[in-house]
């Protein structure tokens, strides 16, 4: 489909199952060609890319080639530079984060929602069961206050679900010279519990810029409702201690070093807010 093309970077994270290539045909066009190795990431991203990603034009990759047989995805290549990298004014990164806010809320309005039942017991069941070998590296602390996370995520009612990104950080988020975002690597995309696609751009930079922080709520329309902040605060401390475990036995060590910090911070809190969430809990009864 594409022709004779040559590989012009390589875009692919150390230590992942991706391989992410940016190539050039002799025409000069852009496109990405990328491999996955696991079988679910590689689904997710299909599906995202075909029901979803329609909906956001030129702010998202558009689909070009599949080969389902070898899990490669050909699709177009979104313009622009990961904010992470960008070095930009404070009026800049504000600008950005509301464009990223905006952005975010169209893609959470690209199919109906529906119900996740047993989402907090399921996602709970996932989490105990990293921790069953006993070689896992929390101890301490950070398993006390996990098990007082995971009693609190098993008895959450029924959630809201909606299409989600559960990756949208400045790693993924673009920001172009015509002051636009993107939004790249639907690999963990799904349907998910609504408030949960805000973690991680919390835990990365909303908690330590109150300034973007107003401006992404700015774009996105709203300000997370109550029930969402408190789904993002146990999940502060679930989801980082999961990536811990995961992270440390796969030796994935930057991403272990991060969810560390991470969750290091949420503990030390504990069981005030989550950066950037709601309002504190009462203990439960040991």
């Amino acid at each position: 489909m594409a022709g004779p093309a040559e590989v012009v970077a390589d875009h692919s994270w150390p230590g992942t199952s991706t391989t992410v290539l940016r190539l050039r045909t002799a025409d000069g066009r852009q496109m990405i060609l990328k491999a996955n190795t696991s079988s679910d990431s590689f689904r997710r991203e299909l599906k995202a890319l075909t029901d979803w990603a329609p909906a956001l034009g030129a702010s998202a990759p558009q689909l070009l080639d599949v080969d389902e047989d070898a899990q490669l995805l050909l699709m177009t290549a979104v313009t622009g530079q990961p904010l992470q990298s960008l070095t930009l004014t404070a009026r800049q990164e504000r600008r950005a984060y509301e464009r990223a806010g905006a952005l975010l809320a169209r893609f959470h309005a690209t199919a109906p929602r529906t119900v996740l039942p047993a989402f907090g017991a399921e996602r709970a069941a996932y989490i105990r069961a990293q921790l069953t070998d006993g070689t896992h590296p929390l101890a301490g602390a950070d398993l006390a206050v996990l098990d007082e996370a995971l009693h609190l995520l098993t008895a959450l009612p029924p959630q809201r679900a909606q299409p989600s990104h559960l990756d949208f950080t400045g790693r993924n988020v673009l920001w172009s010279t015509d002051a636009e975002a993107g939004v790249i690597d639907f690999e963990t995309s799904r349907y998910e519990a609504v408030g949960r696609d805000f973690l991680r751009i919390t835990q990365r930079t909303l908690y330590h810029r109150p300034d973007l922080r107003t401006a992404f709520y700015q774009g996105y329309g709203r300000e997370p409702e109550r029930a969402e902040s408190e789904l993002i605060r146990i999940c502060t401390v679930t989801d980082a201690a999961a990536i811990v475990v995961t992270a440390t036995a796969r030796g994935q060590h930057a991403f272990a070093t991060e969810a560390r910090s991470i969750l290091t911070a949420a503990v030390r809190a504990w069981p005030a807010p989550a950066p950037g969430t709601a309002v504190p809990h009462r203990r439960r009864a040991l």
